[in-house]
């Protein structure tokens, strides 16, 4: 049963002055709580300027502590008494007042409690619910065995390293495509027969030429698969990275600095002070300054520091997204303004980064294959089983010659058909398919680096090519990520409210304001409303901006680091200060010889009448901002020059309503102040109103005269703050910064990048739709997304697809899925765990998505996303999970790089297409050579050499084609589109007949030549018993088709073969294009992959006039004459005529399917 216990609070107070002395007495209040709690925080009472604070913990009373602070001008009495017939009577005199502290510890049984589960959503608790669920008491802290003990329960706190796959496990991996295992069954093979067939006159060399050359290729693949799979994993090292090594907790009472962050444990009271990481995931407990600033850049990716608070202020509601929970910090942030005590309420994985890290696994081990990949894994079974029956189907149709005269025996014969049946196998593989796709690849990524695109994965640059969905941030992305001021609104001629819009969307201090001569206007009104918005804007401001005179724009092409292209002009302190400081500069009036003289010189250009500012009136003191009045203001000097008096004004900013609240007058252009009269502040405020469903950030400047100011700040001099009444009280601060002068409200916002709107509505045409993810509110994702063009303009924003996090998630399953299936959506308020989910639910739907990130807590859907695309100011976890990184972090680069992507691909599928029309040739020479019984053409080393030799520079060289020009405003194509149509394969089957046919009939045509008819020659192998060479008798049959005896046929069909396939690679340049259309010019590395290859051949054919002997012959080749060169060209240039039939073809059955659709 709950007990409770209940106390009775009296407080006296005496007030001593100086003339005599006052009474006052305080009600006494009663406080109940329940005795399971380890503190009770009772609240804060004021009055006589005493601050009297309560911290009450519960039975038994007679151990109750009282701790009371006093100064020299109070006393305070205090007395508690116990409803529950416990007395406790403790009279302090206090000299000053201040702060009553009154603990009543529980028992040591009580205290050494520990919880056996963490605390669901800390930030929504009360705080002493909070620390009551925790065990914790903030003045004391845990003791060694609570610590212990919940060592045991939750473990360290740090970031478990999940299991790593061996390199072993990782060779592994790249050996399960079929094609790769495809090629190692034919390596197997391949070596067996080179070691039956080795004899002692030839080299190992000479004899394992086609399994080392197959072995080298599945070497090559495999380390490049392994580098990437071992970079995947990169992205948790620095996730880990991320985590503070230090920490100071408070033990048993005692402060502990310096103290291992592992050793953290849920419940620990931690300081926390400016500089420092935060350790673990902690509910504030007390805010030891005015304010406590933390930067979370590194888990949500918002660049604005987010203000913390303590108590009941501090709580968020039920599952609110991280950047709402303003009582909570979290681990790896940084505290970059302010002290705090902080309870820790998780730690280790179950912090924010843990649940990243846990995202980013669970990802990995999700990761689906690139649609080509796919459908290269679809095309390797399919030709696992074509290669299969064909083998088969050769070897079994040749069993009835394997006893031919030619063989010394019947399992001579067997070896031999099997040889020609593994010759056909590689033959039908595309070996140098994986290099040439990797090498096209690389190939693709630098010229997306051009365009500020920095490939990290291979594969997902062809993936772009069927990108449907992107889902991108706002901040950075969409927008500049760089607050701008783009109105200033000012009181003008009979008291009208004008508005100036003002240039510029970045931090770069060039550009004009509306209506206003900025060389003239300081100088006609020195006193005037915007000489004292400038004052205002340059010196109630703790920012800056820096110019930068060396920026490098350009990257190092081939370069495989991520190089960030850098600003001109970037900031220091607070974006919204930046904003002020750029305004100011636009304004000038205080260094206008900069702008013509030093134009420039960018370091000089940026902050040039700003620092005139703050150098000729220097800062007195500094009102800090506080959270109740939301304004901060400072004095600044304003004596004349030469005088030797100070003579402070007092420059307000702060939130537009509540500062004009606190105006009562308002200086207009001229410098004339008039009195704030109704109808005035009602056009004030409305204005106000409609800046902010722009939506802009409102800020109103103000100022306050020197004799308008107390005396004892019109000439403060800065020194000793302390002994100033007024200044060392924050209390005071609304009172000095009441009856001010409004001199300009200025309107800010992060502005959308010029050239996105652009961009989107090129992504429609292209069907790509676009999701805007961020955690902005409903209105301002709103009005971004229509100003990019996600939204049309004049929409209904009822009407639009615009949801919460929250509310989308609350809906069924089905109707999310509904909504995910059509149309730019814009979600707001989302939390980092939904870009995952969002991503999985666009995968069901069979969407290809893009998701771009730049914080910690995006890595989890980078890693999930088809691409990943992290900002290259981003944090190094995001770009390490990440498929590519944005240099400039803009949105139109990504459409610049998926117009890339669909170049790529389309290039890709030509020279796939390419490399397969010349294999189903090379299988139709041998298949048709076996079928009628010639000798075979073609060997495995000449086969080999075709693939990787004569085929891969071609066939590289296609990725090079130019891109189509109407490429964007196709849709994207379906991730289920096989690379080769039916129309495709059924063309270059034909276009492989002719091939095969020919490469037979240039073989067959020598024999003929020779004196052997076609009958004849199918019956090579009985050549001596069923039929005898006219010339030469018997003994010609070894002459003519044994050893060199066959080389030069070879060598004719070889040749034939390899002019075929560069006049189709010319022909490729387009795919249905004829050839006096889109000309190979068009593509000059396709002339040089051509030329070279064939240049090649041409050595290895006449290499014995080069000085290398024997190397023609180690491959099976011999010199051409003239007359066997014209041979060879009759056979080799009517494929060009094929090809030309067939595009035409192609065209009319494209047109007639065209015509159909519409």
């Amino acid at each position: 049963m709950v007990s409770f216990s209940c106390f009775f609070f009296s407080l006296l107070l005496w007030s001593e002055g100086g003339y005599g002395k006052s009474q006052q007495t305080v009600p006494s209040e009663s406080y109940c709580f329940q005795e399971t709690d380890p503190t009770r925080h009772i609240g804060h009472v004021t009055f006589s300027g005493i601050f009297v604070e309560s911290l009450v913990t519960a039975s038994p009373i007679q151990n109750t502590r009282v701790k009371m602070c006093g100064g020299p001008n109070y006393h305070s009495v205090f007395q508690s008494k116990n409803r529950c017939n416990s007395s406790l009577s403790k009279l302090q005199r206090l000299r000053g007042g201040g702060t009553v502290e009154v603990s009543v510890p529980k028992p040591e049984s009580e205290l050494q409690k520990s919880p056996q589960d963490l605390v669901d959503d800390p930030g929504s608790l009360e705080l002493s619910v909070l620390l009551g669920k925790l065990h914790s008491v903030p003045s004391f802290g845990l003791t060694e065995s609570q610590v212990q003990e919940r060592l045991q329960i939750f473990g360290k706190n740090e970031l478990t390293k999940p299991p790593q796959r061996s390199i072993w496990a990782l060779i592994a991996e790249q050996f399960q495509d079929r094609l790769v295992q495809i090629l190692v069954v034919v390596a197997l093979i391949s070596a067996i027969f080179s070691a039956l067939e080795h004899t002692s006159d030839q080299s190992l060399l000479q004899s394992f030429v086609e399994p080392i050359v197959i072995v080298s290729i599945l070497v090559l693949n495999a380390a490049v698969g392994v580098i990437q799979s071992q970079s995947a994993q990169d992205s948790l090292q620095a996730l880990q990275e991320l985590q503070p090594t230090l920490c100071t907790p408070i033990r048993g009472g005692i402060v502990q600095a310096n103290m291992p962050a592992s050793e953290l444990v849920p419940g620990d009271i931690i300081q926390l002070r400016v500089g420092d990481k935060v350790p673990a995931d902690a509910r504030i407990v007390e805010l030891q300054s005015s304010t406590l600033q933390v930067d979370e850049t590194s888990l949500t990716g918002e660049s604005v520091t987010i203000a913390k608070l303590s108590g009941k202020d501090g709580i968020s509601e039920p599952g609110a997204p991280l950047q709402a929970q303003t009582g909570m910090v979290f681990a790896g942030t940084m505290i970059t303004a302010g002290n705090a005590i902080a309870v820790c309420t998780s730690t280790g994985m179950n912090t924010e980064f843990g649940k990243i890290q846990q995202g980013v696994t669970e990802a990995q081990q999700e990761l689906q294959k690139t649609p080509l990949g796919i459908k290269l894994d679809e095309f390797g079974d399919q030709l696992t089983v074509i290669i299969g029956i064909i083998c088969v189907a050769v070897w079994l149709v040749s069993i009835p010659k394997m006893g031919g005269a030619s063989f010394a025996n019947r399992w001579d014969g067997a070896i031999y058909y099997a040889k020609v049946a593994v010759a056909l196998g590689v033959a039908a593989i595309p070996e140098g398919l994986p290099a040439v796709i990797t090498l096209c690849l690389s190939l693709g990524t630098r010229r997306m680096a051009q365009r500020n695109v920095l490939v990290r994965r291979l594969p997902s640059v062809e993936t772009l090519g069927c990108t449907t969905v992107i889902c991108t941030d706002k901040t950075g992305t969409l927008t500049t990520n760089e607050m701008t001021a783009v109105s200033l609104m000012t009181v003008e001629g009979k008291c009208q409210v004008v508005e100036h819009s003002i240039e510029g969307i970045s931090y770069s201090p060039v550009g004009k304001v509306e209506g206003v001569d900025t060389d003239k206007e300081l100088e006609q009104y020195p006193k005037g409303a915007l000489a004292d918005v400038a004052a205002v804007a340059a010196l109630c401001n703790d920012a800056s901006i820096i110019g930068n005179d060396d920026v490098n724009d350009t990257k190092t092409p081939g370069s495989s680091s991520i190089a960030i292209v850098e600003k001109i002009y970037e900031r220091t302190g607070e974006p919204t200060e930046a904003a002020l400081c750029v305004l100011a500069e636009k304004l000038g009036g205080m260094a206008n010889n900069v702008r013509s003289g030093l134009a420039a010189h960018p370091s000089t250009l940026a902050s040039a009448n700003v620092d005139a500012w703050r150098t000729v009136h220097p800062r007195r003191a500094t009102l800090e901002f506080n959270r109740d009045r939301k304004s901060m203001s400072v004095l600044s000097d304003f004596s004349h020059s030469g005088g030797k008096s100070t003579q402070n004004r007092l420059l307000v900013k702060g939130a537009a309503n509540m500062v004009l609240d606190r105006c009562s007058h308002v200086k207009q252009r001229d410098g004339k102040v008039v009195k704030i009269n109704p109808r005035l502040k009602r056009d004030l405020e409305t204005k106000i109103t409609q800046m902010a469903t722009r939506p802009l950030r409102c800020l109103a400047l103000a100022v306050k005269d020197t004799h308008d100011l107390p005396r004892s700040l019109q000439a403060f001099d800065g020194r000793d703050i302390g002994n100033n009444p007024l200044l060392r009280d924050p209390s005071k601060y609304r009172d000095i910064e009441s009856g001010l002068t409004l001199v300009g409200i200025v309107g800010i916002k992060d502005p959308a990048r010029p050239e996105v709107a652009d961009s989107i509505n090129e992504c429609s045409k292209a069907g790509i739709r676009v999701m805007m993810i961020t955690g902005d509110a409903r209105d301002t994702a709103i009005a971004i997304a229509k100003d990019v063009n996600i939204f049309e303009k004049n929409a209904d924003p009822v009407s639009l697809k615009a949801f919460e996090g929250r509310e989308f998630f609350l809906k069924s399953e089905d109707e999310q899925l509904e909504i995910l299936r059509k149309d730019n959506i814009v979600f707001c308020r989302a939390q980092p765990a939904d870009k995952q989910k969002l991503v999985k639910m666009l995968q069901r739907l069979g969407e290809i998505p893009a998701m771009t990130g730049d914080g910690v807590n995006d890595a989890p859907a980078l890693q999930q996303a088809a691409i990943g695309i992290a900002m290259g100011t981003g944090t190094a976890v995001s770009k390490e999970a990440s498929d590519m990184v944005l240099a400039d972090d803009n949105f139109s680069t990504i459409v610049s790089a998926v117009e890339e992507g669909r170049t790529i691909y389309a290039n890709m599928q030509a020279f796939i297409c390419f490399l397969i029309s010349c294999n189903i040739g090379e299988i139709c020479a041998i298949f048709f050579a076996t079928l009628a019984g010639f000798p075979e053409p073609l060997t495995a080393m000449h086969l080999l050499w075709i693939n990787l030799v004569t085929d891969g520079p071609p066939a590289t060289a296609l990725g090079f084609n130019p891109p189509s020009p109407d490429i964007m405003s196709a849709p994207p194509r379906p991730s289920d589109e096989p690379i080769m149509t039916r129309w495709l394969l059924t063309r270059y089957v034909l276009t492989g007949l002719y091939v095969g046919i020919a490469t037979i009939g240039v073989f067959a045509q020598h024999y003929v030549q020779q004196g052997v008819s076609l009958s004849d020659l199918a019956n090579w192998s009985r050549c001596g018993q069923a039929w005898i060479p006219s010339e030469g008798g018997a003994a010609m049959c070894s002459t003519l088709f044994r050893e060199s005896g066959r080389m030069l046929p070879q060598t004719l069909s070889l040749t034939t073969l390899v002019c075929m396939e560069m006049l189709k690679a010319l022909s490729a340049v387009s795919v249905n294009d004829s050839l006096f259309r889109v000309g190979p010019q068009s593509n000059k590395w396709l002339l040089l992959g051509v030329s070279g290859p064939f240049l090649l051949h041409l050595f290895v054919l006449y290499s014995s006039k080069f000085g290398v002997g024997g190397l023609g012959e180690s491959f099976g080749m011999v010199p051409l004459s003239k007359e066997n060169w014209s041979t060879v060209l009759l056979w080799a240039l009517p494929i060009l005529l094929v090809d030309e039939i067939l595009k035409a073809v192609g065209r009319k059955i494209n047109s007639e399917s065209a015509t159909t659709a519409k």
